[in-house]
């Protein structure tokens, strides 16, 4: 693996999801982490390049599935279909390259259903960021700093680690989750009910 330049992460997502973007920035912060969130950053044309050279200076990327991503794909707003297109091409190519790097790929789901594929990830939250619950924060911010002293989240952990019965992606899931919950496999979509639930 490249060396990390700088340590930074980088953030795949929609603008639409303001939000959501907002609320993992101010825990990036609080512990002094750079973050490169693409639309408040100069992006040199071709994009893609821009997107490269950033992707190089990361230590992992998060992908931040957001109510207004999940909803625009279905939506009766063209412009919110289009820019839903846009946004998951982008995403596509953007998770590519953080495969072909082989860092670390994270997808946060703010509480909604992933709803398209993501063909690579290690790890997996589907209980949002929640600034007002001080153990989730303090848990955020501890994975956070973990990767300013170059610690990964690369391999699945016995503990944490979920492998889909249908398409056979593995991956951690480091979300509690109650007996007979469901979870949506990222990559396939497949939806699986856990009878014991998931802890860690």
């Amino acid at each position: 693996m490249r060396a990390i330049l700088s340590v930074q992460i980088f953030l795949s997502h929609t603008k639409l999801d303001k939000d959501f973007c907002d609320r993992f920035d101010i825990v990036a912060a609080r512990v002094g982490l750079k973050l490169f969130r693409s639309e408040l950053e100069s992006i040199q044309t071709p994009a893609w390049a821009t997107i490269k050279e950033e992707l190089e200076k990361s230590a992992a990327l998060f992908l931040l599935v957001g109510k207004e991503l999940v909803s625009a794909q279905a939506s009766s707003d063209s412009a919110k279909r289009e820019e839903w297109k846009f946004t998951q091409n982008w995403i596509s190519c953007e998770i590519g390259m953080a495969c072909e790097r082989q860092i670390d790929v994270w997808v946060i789901c703010d509480r909604v259903d992933i709803n398209f594929p993501v063909p690579y990830l290690n790890n997996y939250e589907v209980n949002s960021i929640d600034l007002e619950n001080k153990t989730q924060l303090d848990w955020w911010k501890d994975i956070l700093e973990h990767y300013k002293t170059g610690k990964t989240y690369r391999v699945v952990n016995p503990k944490q680690g979920f492998k889909c019965l249908n398409c056979g992606a593995s991956f951690n899931v480091w979300s509690g989750l109650d007996p007979g919950a469901r979870l949506v496999c990222p990559t396939c979509l497949f939806v699986a009910t856990l009878p014991r639930g998931f802890s860690w």
